[in-house]
């Protein structure tokens, strides 16, 4: 992989690539599943895809007492926002792994995803170039049930995400509720169909290939609808926004619908927080895990 791709995939160059060329189809869609390596409280690892035929990557979490013993574990699958890439999710990471030393959140393991495009959506691009949705369903968990000490059954399994990962957790979590026992979504970017063709018309064409009908087969809005029964009373969700943050309507609406469907969740607005993750989780009133620690409750030890 010549040497400017990788380091594109990495911080403040990969936010600067993919805002340039977010109106390039051509350039947006010059897909790269490679990860640099990035130390810290992550470990950087991939998995061989079949459908992209190519090893992709993806940042992984492992609780402090995982490498002693035999225990399983639950997974939180963790969907970062348009521009980001998986070390987005380090603000969550950080306090957990803080908070599950101290005692006070359960021992998870975080899967956090990669879109080598920044702007895919969490779902497959119409015309096949992007399959995230198929490479996280098909191929990611079962990976990461083969390879590392899971739980590797629903209750075990959890999906969350902020901004264009808000959207992501919410139309993956809903549509595929037999793998995944929560939604959490944080300040989510939740776009329709519309919103889409006329503010984010790179995405509209890019991902949707200008379909409006594609677009609205893979909206959470639409999978609410669509699988009300099937998720009430069985799918744990919350959805949470900055009282600062642009997309607060979004996200109070997001919550209406689900009260209208008569499905139970959380629903917080965060004060002095605008559409920033690291702000939000500072500003956050009360305790973040304690979701963690219900949903996950009922996972077999």
């Amino acid at each position: 992989m010549p040497g400017f791709l990788a380091a594109l995939l990495l911080g403040v160059t990969a936010t600067v690539f993919a805002q340039e060329t977010v109106s390039d189809p051509v350039a947006v869609m010059d897909l790269t599943w490679e990860i640099g390596s990035w130390t810290d409280i992550w470990q950087i690892k991939a998995f061989e895809s079949a459908v992209v035929d190519s090893d992709v990557g993806y940042y992984i979490y492992l609780p402090p007492g995982y490498s002693s013993g035999h225990k399983r574990y639950p997974v939180m699958y963790w969907l970062h926002g348009a521009y980001g890439r998986p070390y987005s999710a380090t603000p969550v990471v950080r306090r957990l792994d803080a908070a599950i030393r101290a005692g006070k959140a359960p021992e998870v393991i975080v899967v956090s995803c990669l879109d080598p495009t920044g702007l895919g959506m969490w779902t497959n691009s119409k015309d096949g170039r992007l399959p995230l949705e198929t490479l996280i369903i098909e191929e990611l968990i079962p990976h990461i049930d083969a390879t590392y000490r899971t739980i590797g059954e629903r209750q075990g399994r959890g999906i969350e995400g902020f901004s264009m990962g808000g959207y992501g957790s919410a139309y993956l979590g809903i549509k595929y509720n037999h793998l995944f026992s929560s939604v959490s979504i944080l300040a989510g970017a939740l776009h329709t169909p519309e919103t889409f063709r006329d503010r984010r018309r790179a995405i509209f064409d890019n991902v949707f290939s200008g379909d409006t009908d594609y677009a609205r087969a893979r909206s959470p809005w639409t999978v609410v609808a669509e699988r009300a029964d099937a998720i009430r009373g069985k799918l744990s969700m919350r959805v949470f926004v900055g009282a600062d943050d642009g997309l607060l309507d979004w996200n109070r609406n997001y919550h209406v619908l689900l009260e209208q469907h008569a499905i139970e969740h959380e629903w917080g607005v965060v004060p002095d927080s605008p559409h920033d993750l690291e702000t939000l989780m500072r500003n956050w009133q009360g305790d973040f895990f304690a979701y963690y620690r219900r949903v996950f409750a009922a996972a077999p030890d």
